[in-house]
């Protein structure tokens, strides 16, 4: 069997970093600039060649919230028709629910990235002590 090709951990222009997050250049491009999107610069000043690492974007799509609005409006295209869109219960409900769900895989991560911290640093501190009783 053919094993498909391993996606790329590291992505190296507005072009593939805009493809990974389904979006415009210019999207991602000011989402750098207003919600701090995690892109790199190689050198100084605006022009400068960028790239990003695909577990920091997965990281920061899950915690910035910014596609939970895209998706609830494609979420409520989808589902029902136009005259019932605002009187739904049901879409309430669901915009509830993915709200609080947004809130969790936050607090998930940032948990995450706190207890990856602690383990450095105690890491840190263990071979501190090993290299004192040498």
């Amino acid at each position: 069997m053919a094993q498909a090709p391993e996606k790329p951990q590291m992505l190296n222009s507005w072009k593939e970093i805009a493809s990974f997050l389904d979006r415009g250049v210019r999207t991602v491009q000011r989402w750098e600039h207003e919600l701090n999107l995690p892109v790199h610069r190689i050198g100084k000043g605006r022009r400068s060649p960028v790239h990003a690492s695909v577990p920091e974007l997965k990281f920061w799509v899950a915690t910035s919230g910014v596609n939970r609005t895209a998706n609830g409006l494609a979420l409520e295209r989808q589902i029902l028709p136009a005259g019932l869109r605002r009187n739904s219960d049901a879409l309430e409900t669901s915009h509830r629910l993915m709200a609080e769900s947004l809130k969790l895989v936050r607090s998930v991560a940032e948990t995450s990235v706190r207890q990856q911290r602690a383990a450095e640093a105690l890491q840190k501190r263990i071979m501190e002590m090993r290299a004192r009783l040498r």
